[in-house]
């Protein structure tokens, strides 16, 4: 049930035909892998046709306290060969008939003969209108067009702080297709690095957000030099027994050693024929421990951890819940001007809200002089 609510969540491949599709916001995982443990049914439906993850190397350990509660810490080796690397589709509309019906056409998209900043075309072709595949950042023009009234060149101008690749520009009419062309949508395709406080899911609901990107040098490996891309803290199990992950660990490795898929249909297996026993022969046919645990090696001293660590492969998931869409931040900023209070709001750089408890928090520990 749990993973029920992390599929829709994914950072996945939405479809296959985007360039069709000027859906407001679409997420898209550039690396998507086929996951080594998967259902019959998963081939059934073609789903290899839209990747929903990564293979990562996981390793369950708690190994430097940026790994508590549900954080996890991610191979940053692992993220610069491309783990959970992916971009978010946005889609503006520029619409310049701002007018009623049966007044003429004032503007007109592309340059006019008056005086215009030359730095423009850099962005913009000839046509005023913005080249497929230009940078933008804040405050650069995204088209141009002339105005008749005011007898002069002007530029719209692209407002996210984010910056972005223009992906498509289509050119919308009226409904007749008759008139000159005052609308177009402009598709941006803003790239996004996985980082620290995004958020990442196994198939089992272990959710968890990225606490820090561990330098490789300093990552444990193993006898074989395997090194995880993924630490997940062993304290997400117990409570939550999600058996599940072991399960998909062990059967991963012993898939990618012997190179096959993993059938993971349910039911499978019964109390006298039981997947430990079964992953675990091809494991140890593999020369490797026939319960998945490995003796692993610190990254900083090369000494041998007093434990052997449970580590294996496991898919995952990365979710659309993004720092990047959510931190809020503000020292002094707009203000409502009847009761000066902070503006609502994390677009217009609202502050947050400090209730009751919130205040309460600040008095203990002696802040008062804050309300005074």
């Amino acid at each position: 049930m749990y993973q029920c609510q992390m599929g829709k969540q994914t950072m996945g491949t939405p479809g296959v035909a985007t360039v069709h599709r000027s859906d407001n916001k679409l997420y898209r995982l550039q690396c998507g892998q086929t996951p080594i443990v998967k259902a019959n049914l998963y081939d059934e439906y073609g789903m290899d046709n839209f990747p929903n993850g990564t293979n990562a190397v996981v390793a369950v350990i708690s190994y430097t306290g940026y790994d508590m509660d549900d954080a996890m810490i991610i191979n940053k080796g692992a993220d610069e060969r491309g783990f959970g690397y992916g971009v978010i589709y946005k889609v503006e509309k520029i619409d310049l008939g701002v007018r009623k019906r049966g007044e003429p056409i004032t503007q007109h998209f592309g340059f006019g003969d008056d005086e215009w900043s030359e730095s423009w075309r850099e962005k913009l072709d000839a046509d005023g209108l913005p080249y497929i595949g230009v940078h933008l950042e804040e405050g650069d023009p995204i088209c141009a067009f002339y105005d008749d009234v005011a007898g002069k060149t002007k530029v719209k101008t692209y407002h996210s702080s984010e910056p972005a690749f223009v992906e498509e520009v289509k050119l919308l009419s009226d409904d007749a297709g008759t008139s000159e062309f005052q609308t177009l949508s402009i598709k941006y395709r803003v790239t996004r690095h996985p980082m620290i406080g995004d958020k990442f899911s196994s198939r089992h609901g272990q959710k968890g957000v990225c606490s820090r990107k561990w330098p490789q040098i300093d990552m444990p490996f193993s006898e074989t030099g395997i090194q995880p891309d993924v630490i997940i803290n062993p304290h997400a199990f117990p409570s939550r027994m999600t058996i599940g992950m072991f399960v998909e660990s062990l059967a991963g490795k012993a898939g990618a050693l012997h190179g096959i898929a993993q059938d993971a249909t349910p039911w499978q297996f019964n109390e006298n024929d039981t997947p430990a026993d079964y992953f675990g022969e091809q494991l140890l046919s593999a020369g490797y421990n026939y319960h998945g645990n490995e003796p692993l090696y610190s990254g900083v001293t090369g000494e041998e951890l007093r434990a052997d660590i449970y580590i294996g492969v496991v898919y995952y998931q990365r979710l659309r819940h993004m720092v990047n869409d959510k931190f809020q931040v503000r020292s002094t900023g707009p203000v409502n001007s009847l009761t000066m209070q902070p503006v609502k709001g994390r677009k217009r750089h609202g502050g947050i809200r400090v209730g009751e408890m919130e205040r309460d928090a600040l008095i203990g520990h002696d802040l008062d002089n804050v309300f005074q």
